[in-house]
């Protein structure tokens, strides 16, 4: 079907359509080449010669006037690739480019963009005015077209993207035989009007145009007999679509499936090899080998665990600060609100409620020579500007002590034996490689679907990629001790997540009760654990007479109905407290806050050529 094709136009029933298409797009993509008042060419002459293989030569003359004005030279836009139809685009490759100004060599850069060929000529150090006569050489390859009874050229001797007025155009088409017909079109886009002057004389035609405003152009046909010249076919690539990117062949459905089938299996593998808890072998959970007694350890089966057995108290004395961090692998914000009330529960602190929707930590002890380091990093850090602290205190202040609290708290994963290394570490690394890898994947995905229609083979990548990052979170493995203590800590979840009031009956129930509140906490159960104590009869005077426990001081009239959404509200707050960071610094941008250019956010700046 004939097309506009480029700097080649070809008739057809489609001719008014795709001619118009054509200058909208050039529209769009306006040149940056301006011309300043005063500036014209004075002379525009372009000279084709049609080869035997039907590749052109084509040499422009152009005499550009700068007048008063200093530039560094012109800028020449060739179109050279346009839509030819729904699945590729016909291109003109332009090759052997030559330049000279006034008959020297003179310096220019060549890029491409949107759909053009851009010749930036002149020397970026240096500025000319005047008039100054530019030739410009360069091969094309593709640009006839054969119809049933002819060859033809139809080419855009000057075209109407020009900025500047042009005095007067040439153009001359010299075949390797004779030339049957010639015509030629002048004045703004999509006009019919005949230019001034078309002739032929023998294998040469001939073309003239008077003077022409901005946006006037000149556009030329010859014909040739049919067979006169050999490989008339159009250059055509395929468009840069969505559905040619992810083109269904063989070779991508078969990679593409491959390396996803790959990508998968291998995140698992490393799963499976890397990422599984070990355990002990031979021992049953929750035991660990004897001083001196020989440990040999394997990964933990997927399926086929144990029963979990009940455990009354915190295994070996660990801390609720650890049974937070081993249980899930990670050190939350609430594993340190639990720490908190530990220390209150131990009477190394009292924690007391005020009126305002605020709580006052008393200090009443140095802490315990036993701390473990995380435990010492946060008592101090609590305490570090007095004795008595309000939690609203520590708002926007603490958030850097809470950082290096729970990097000991990894630390203390390891230092236990209980991880060879950080969980936070091993994921951090894991899940950055991950990420990293999804970021190569989508941009091998783009460049092979836009370059090579192969983005299949890309989407394999993206899915192997998307697996392992997904794999990357669970990485982490306890040790054969670390499996040990878990089991335990399930124990303890499971006693804190099924006591009954009838069972508590004839406990030291405030101290059962303080106890295991940090641990409730940890596994997400002090609602429960509450709830289940606000039926049973307990003391809830303070050592001072006033409403609460031994460690925690309520308002008047409290009780431990209320203990619940008191313990609730405070953790809530603690959580939020601790972790918030500062505000950023700033003023009115209005008059009277002191605004000024440069005050405020965003901006920067650029700057042109």
């Amino acid at each position: 079907m004939p097309r506009y094709c480029g700097p080649v136009l070809v008739r057809g029933r489609a001719f008014a359509f795709a001619l118009l298409a054509g200058v909208v797009a050039a529209l769009a993509l306006a040149s940056p080449a301006v011309a300043a008042d005063g500036e014209k060419v004075d002379e525009y002459a372009t000279a084709i010669v049609i080869n035997a293989d039907a590749s052109l030569d084509v040499t422009e003359t152009i005499t550009y006037d700068f007048g008063d004005n200093d530039r560094h030279g012109i800028i020449r836009r060739i179109p050279a690739s346009f839509r030819y139809d729904d699945e590729h685009n016909r291109v003109y490759p332009i090759s052997d480019v030559d330049v000279t100004m006034d008959g020297r060599p003179v310096e220019f850069e060549r890029s491409s963009e949107g759909g053009y060929q851009i010749i930036k000529i002149g020397d970026p150090d240096d500025t000319i005015s005047g008039a100054h006569t530019y030739r410009l050489r360069y091969h094309v390859t593709g640009a006839l077209n054969d119809f049933a009874d002819h060859t033809e050229l139809y080419w855009n001797a000057v075209g109407n993207e020009w900025e500047a007025p042009v005095a007067g155009a040439t153009a001359t088409v010299t075949a390797p035989v004779q030339i049957t017909r010639a015509a030629c079109y002048a004045g703004e886009a999509t006009s019919r009007l005949p230019c001034d002057r078309a002739t032929i004389d023998g294998t040469t035609a001939s073309f003239a145009q008077g003077p022409q405003r901005p946006g006037e152009g000149l556009s030329i046909v010859v014909a040739l007999p049919v067979g006169a010249v050999a490989a008339t076919e159009p250059v055509l690539v395929p468009r840069r679509s969505f559905a040619n990117s992810f083109r269904v062949t063989p070779v991508t459905v078969g990679v593409g499936t491959g390396l996803a089938l790959a990508g998968v299996a291998g995140a698992l593998l490393l799963a499976w090899r890397v990422g599984r808890d070990r355990r002990y072998v031979g021992l049953l959970p929750g035991l660990t080998p004897e001083p001196g007694e020989g440990a040999v350890e394997e990964r933990q089966p997927l399926v086929g665990a144990p029963p979990v057995s009940v455990e009354f108290g915190a295994p070996d004395n660990v801390r609720p600060g650890q049974v937070g961090t081993l249980f899930d692998e990670r050190a939350h914000v609430v594993d340190v609100t639990a720490t908190i009330i530990d220390f209150a529960v131990r009477r190394h602190l009292r924690i007391t409620e005020l009126a305002d929707k605020d709580w006052e930590l008393t200090k009443l002890t140095d802490g315990d020579p036993t701390f473990l380091p995380y435990e010492r990093e946060l008592f101090d850090a609590l305490f570090s500007t007095g004795d008595t602290v309000k939690l609203s205190d520590l708002k926007g202040t603490f958030a850097k002590h809470l950082s290096q609290v729970r990097e000991a708290l990894y630390a203390d994963m390891v230092t236990q034996g209980w991880y060879r290394r950080s969980p936070e570490a091993t994921r951090t690394v894991a899940v950055v490689l991950g990420f990293l890898a999804v970021g190569l994947s989508i941009a091998a995905l783009i460049l092979l679907g836009v370059f090579l229609g192969l983005g299949l083979i890309g989407v394999g990548l993206v899915v192997a990629a998307v697996t392992f990052l997904v794999v990357a979170w669970f990485l982490p493995a306890r040790t054969g001790k670390g499996s040990a203590m878990l089991e335990r800590v399930k124990g303890l979840r499971l006693y804190i997540a099924t006591a009954e009031v009838a069972q508590l009956q004839f406990q030291e129930k405030v101290r059962i009760f303080s106890t295991f509140l940090p641990y409730a906490m940890v596994f997400g159960l002090a609602e429960r654990w509450a709830g289940i104590f606000a039926d049973l009869d307990l003391d809830t005077t303070g050592p001072d007479g006033t409403p609460g426990l031994y460690w925690y001081g309520g308002l008047a009239g409290w009780n431990l109905a209320h203990f619940n959404a008191s313990i609730g509200s405070f953790a809530t707050a603690t959580t939020g407290t601790i972790a918030s960071v500062p505000a950023s610094s700033g003023s009115s941008g209005f008059s009277g806050g002191g605004g000024f250019v440069g005050g405020g956010a965003g901006g920067g700046g650029g700057g042109s050529w």
